[in-house]
């Protein structure tokens, strides 16, 4: 008896392993119409952020992120990142904003992104006022307005 062969599937890009990353996750999912084309785009939203997800079959061929606080996505989000973001810390991901002003220890500054690292920390991309660009923890972050007692 032979044995077939199984082609290989890439966990980033095979919708049923997105879909379990997304629901495990806490993400809510909704699907679009099929177009002619064969395409369909997933949509997953968790608090105030969005990712939609393209997809052919069911092989993604890109996706896009809306960060909090945003009306259009911000751009293009790479596949191999997308399970980082699906996995991310729910309570620091939305703990900031893009375009929020924020305080790193004695240095004021910008949030210009928010990046999960892993399930448990997220990164922020601060510009600060001084020129330097910083990415620190968000538990290492307090808004601007917040008054340390």
């Amino acid at each position: 008896m032979t044995r077939r062969v199984r082609p290989a599937v890439n966990p980033n890009t095979y919708r049923p392993a997105i879909t379990t990353k997304a629901d495990l996750g806490g993400w809510a999912i909704a699907t679009s119409p099929t177009y002619e084309e064969g395409v369909t785009e997933l949509t997953l939203t968790r608090d105030d952020w969005v990712i939609y997800v393209g997809f052919k079959g069911h092989t993604a061929f890109a996706a896009a992120v809306k960060y909090p606080g945003q009306t259009h996505p911000a751009g293009v989000l790479s596949l191999g990142l997308m399970a980082r973001y699906l996995r991310g810390n729910r309570e620091e991901m939305s703990a900031f904003r893009r375009g929020q002003r924020v305080i790193v220890g004695d240095q004021a500054g910008t949030v210009k992104d928010i990046i999960p690292d892993d399930e448990t920390k997220v990164r922020l991309v601060v510009h600060y006022d001084r020129g330097r660009v910083g990415e620190p923890y968000t538990t290492h972050v307090r808004a601007e307005e917040e008054v340390t007692v």
